[in-house]
C-alpha cells in the first residue's frame, strides 16, 4: 500500500462553471528512467543486470510496435494499454479527414481489478502550496547553481 501526495490546483478557466474552485491532483515525485526501472527489477529478482536490461528494452520496443499497429495489450495484474485519439467533429463522415481532424493521440491504461483494489487502499497526504512553492524555489536555486 502506498501514499500519494496531492496538491491543490485552482481552476482558472473563466468559461468553466467550476472557475475559481480548488481541486486536488496527484503530485508525482519522480519519473523513473528505464535504467532506474531496471534497477528496481533487479532488486526484486535474481536475474543478471544485462538480462534484465535486454528484456525490459525488448518489452518496451514490442509495446511501442504493437500499440502503433492497432493492438491493445493486456498486462496481467496491471490492465490493458491502448491508444486513444482526440479529434474534431465534422457535419458529415465524408468531410472528416485524419490529417486535419485528429488533434492528438495518447496511450492510456484501463486498470485490472487488482490495480483498482490497490488504488482503493492508497493513503493520501496533502502537499500544501507553500510547500510546493518552497520546493519550486529550492529547485530553481539548485538549477541556477548548476547552470550558472
Amino acid at each position: 500500500m502506498g501514499t500519494i501526495k496531492v496538491i491543490p490546483v485552482q481552476n482558472m478557466n473563466t468559461e468553466s462553471v467550476a472557475y475559481g474552485k480548488w481541486y486536488m491532483k496527484a503530485k508525482m515525485d519522480h519519473t523513473l528512467s528505464v535504467n532506474e526501472l531496471e534497477s528496481h527489477i533487479l532488486m526484486d529478482s535474481k536475474v543478471e543486470r544485462s538480462q534484465v536490461s535486454e528484456i525490459v528494452r525488448a518489452i518496451l520496443r514490442q509495446i511501442n510496435e504493437l500499440l502503433c499497429n492497432g493492438h491493445a495489450i493486456r498486462i496481467p495484474h496491471l490492465g490493458i494499454l491502448k491508444l486513444g485519439i482526440n479529434s474534431t467533429g465534422t457535419d458529415t463522415v465524408d468531410e472528416w479527414n485524419a490529417t486535419t481532424n485528429i488533434t492528438g493521440i495518447h496511450v492510456y491504461l484501463l486498470p485490472d481489478q487488482e490495480i483498482k483494489d490497490e488504488l482503493a487502499r492508497l493513503h493520501y497526504e496533502k502537499f500544501y502550496y507553500k510547500d510546493a512553492h518552497a520546493e519550486m524555489l529550492a529547485r530553481d536555486a539548485a538549477d541556477e547553481k548548476q547552470n550558472g
